[in-house]
């Protein structure tokens, strides 16, 4: 398990693997704040779930850090971190899907429309969708609100990634006929079980089966971070962004 979990700050061979994705500071100005110092605050908020007015005032201005990170989340940096995080990806033979709730924190709740935030039987909360391969590598991502099924997000995870020779492993909620039709036209193998109610039962390794533990070793993981356990975000694109960073520093 990464030692971010449990030590404040990146070492300098951590740094090393993302500090040239990081925007150069203009040479006029006032002085820009340094990328590995705000990098290091944005990580306090993502372990603590704290507020970002608690930043400890050893990392600066806590609005200056929260501008900072809105802009690197416009420019798609911490996307970027995963994709340098997930270069070997694809070469992994297993692909698993599946979701998992994220219960919204009053402070989250926002007058906005479309940000992925939805009622079910637990109340307000929102959903993270999420293909893994068996390195625990976080392959895509999609948000909706916590009423939104499954399977309605499939297809789209998968519209991204080459199925070709992989085997796709899953639970009950994504047996359909479209979703087996989709994986298989893309070359995938299907090992997912059926419904018991189903008149047509497919055939499954059960043995492969087991191996879909490793989602849910995933779910665990970064749900050790507070701001992925618990939405403290109103806006969508901040909850996103910090699920990038926690399925990327899982591996630092």
């Amino acid at each position: 398990m990464s030692n971010l979990f449990y030590h404040k700050d990146l070492t300098d061979a951590q740094w090393n693997r993302i500090k040239s994705l990081f925007p150069k500071a203009n040479k006029v100005g006032r002085p820009a704040l340094n990328p590995r110092f705000v990098f290091n605050a944005i990580l306090w908020i993502l372990r603590s779930g704290a507020r970002w007015r608690d930043l400890p005032t050893r990392y600066g201005n806590w609005n200056s850090v929260y501008h900072k990170f809105r802009q690197w989340c416009k420019l798609g940096i911490f996307e970027n971190i995963l994709q340098i995080i997930n270069q070997d990806a694809d070469d992994s033979s297993l692909i698993e899907i599946d979701s998992t709730f994220c219960k919204l924190h009053q402070s989250a709740c926002s007058p906005l429309k479309d940000q992925s935030i939805g009622s079910s039987r637990g109340g307000k909360n929102t959903k993270i969708h999420v293909l893994v391969n068996e390195r625990m590598q976080m392959l895509n991502v999609v948000l909706t609100g916590g009423q939104v099924h499954d399977s309605e997000k499939a297809i789209e995870l998968f519209e991204k990634i080459n199925l070709k020779g992989k085997c796709v492993l899953a639970d009950r909620a994504f047996s359909s006929e479209k979703i087996r039709d989709y994986i298989e036209k893309a070359g995938g193998k299907v090992c997912i079980p059926d419904k018991v109610n189903f008149k047509i039962q497919h055939d499954f390794d059960e043995k492969l089966y087991k191996q879909r533990n490793i989602i849910e070793r995933f779910f665990q993981r970064i749900k050790n971070f507070r701001h992925i356990a618990t939405r403290y975000d109103k806006l969508a694109d901040c909850f996103l962004n910090f699920v990038y960073l926690a399925a990327s520093v899982i591996h630092f």
